[in-house]
């Protein structure tokens, strides 16, 4: 009787270890398969790409602290009525004309 329960306990041990062993063997082909890789390629140009986009949008709201804080400086030793800085985007005509002042002289 004794043998005949190790019988069995050998024969459902073997059984499991096959059925593992089997799906383990599976699992590593599809690992291997080419629509795996493809997936696997995508979801990790994905999630570059959201670094990517994080690493802008956090650079940005540095830059705009950053900015915040320069124009605070700049601002806390003006008296109140002072005017401020004039801004040139370079569309004015001194832009598209020929340099003059001191510093073209040097040139």
């Amino acid at each position: 009787m004794r043998r005949l329960f190790w019988l069995g306990i050998g024969t459902i041990a073997g059984a499991a270890g096959t059925v593992w062993t089997e799906r383990k063997v599976k699992e590593r082909l599809d690992a291997l398969a080419p629509e795996h890789a493809v997936k696997v390629a995508a979801e990790k140009a994905k999630g570059a790409g959201r670094t990517v986009v994080e690493a802008v949008t956090e650079g940005r709201s540095a830059m705009v602290e950053r900015e915040q804080e320069l124009r605070a400086r700049r601002d806390a030793g003006r008296p109140s009525g002072a005017p401020g800085l004039r801004v040139v985007d370079g569309s004015g005509p001194s832009a598209a004309g020929p340099a003059s002042g001191p510093r073209a002289a040097r040139r």
